[in-house]
């Protein structure tokens, strides 16, 4: 081999070697080492508050799941109507409509849509039973006169015999549902009238005087219920077919119950009429007797 190549090459190899050693690790590198241990970034203003706000949604979400398990296949929790099993009231489910709650604004009320009239007013109307087979109304009542009145005749020159405060058909002298007490006592009588002016009628004895009271009526196509104060006093299966509430048919205010000119409610006052679009049972009755309580201010209705 020639002796300059060799030389040559083993320069070169010291050359190589002499890189390697040179080679040194950089020392001019810093890191940001977290000081508590933790290689998260700092967390921002106001995500721990965030974050318990998620856990409370997030644990009733899941106690509310627990719950609707346990209502669906243990025991009742949630309330879905008055005097129903459970324990929570189910807000915002209420089918039925509330009329006249106090003595402002009582005037008829219309079955059916009703346009508003001449002055742009919307009167009073419902559409919940009407042309129903299966309906329920509960009224509150106070009698401020128990003394038999003088009420005339009728159209048809009969002694009128009952004080009707409450009134629903077509007309006053055609009725299809009608409450009255008798004139002579403090018997209340609720009477269903069919095509045939067949009279079916429930009476409820010895009604609170110069208190306000309750009285509840739940129909269906067979049969027909009287409550008192949210019981059940009388039932009375129907031996014909009633008219139902028909569109244009109206309830008529105690004040407007006037017949062949006789006023024949005078010194009885009606308020908080509740229209139910079904047959109300008498855990619902008696459950909803803290469903619009009794007002006490209307005693201090004038008559």
């Amino acid at each position: 081999m020639d002796v300059s190549r060799a030389e040559k090459i083993s320069e070169v190899m010291k050359n190589i070697s002499g890189l390697g050693k040179s080679i040194k690790k950089p020392t001019n590198l810093k890191y940001n080492v977290p000081t508590q241990g933790s290689r998260l970034p700092e967390p921002v203003a106001g995500s721990q508050v965030i974050r318990i706000l998620m856990i409370l949604i997030a644990s009733l979400l899941l106690i509310g799941i627990i719950l609707l398990g346990v209502d669906q296949w243990v025991t009742p929790i949630f309330q879905r109507k008055p005097g129903d099993s459970g324990f929570i009231p189910v807000p915002g489910i209420d089918e039925s409509e509330l009329y006249w709650p106090d003595s402002k604004g009582v005037s008829n009320i219309r079955i059916g849509t009703v346009a508003p009239d001449a002055s742009g007013l919307k009167p009073l109307s419902t559409n919940v039973i009407e042309n129903q087979g299966n309906y329920s109304i509960t009224m509150d009542i106070i009698i401020n006169d128990e003394y038999p009145q003088a009420l005339g005749n009728d159209v048809n020159g009969n002694v009128i015999t009952q004080r009707t405060f409450f009134l629903l058909g077509p007309s006053v002298a055609n009725p299809t549902l009608q409450v009255s007490i008798d004139n002579l006592t403090n018997t209340a009588i609720i009477t269903a009238i069919d095509t045939n002016k067949l009279v079916q009628s429930i009476q409820i004895d010895n009604v609170p005087i110069h208190k306000p009271f309750r009285i509840g009526i739940a129909k269906s196509s067979y049969i027909m219920e009287g409550y008192l104060n949210g019981l059940l006093v009388k039932t009375r299966q129907l031996k014909t077919n009633t008219i139902l509430p028909g569109t244009g048919d109206t309830i008529y205010t105690p004040a407007n119950i006037i017949n062949n000119g006789n006023v024949v409610s005078r010194g009885i006052r009606v308020f908080n009429v509740r229209l139910f679009g079904y047959t109300v049972t008498a855990s619902e009755m008696k459950g909803r007797m803290t469903d619009g309580l009794l007002d006490p201010s209307a005693l201090a209705w004038k008559v």
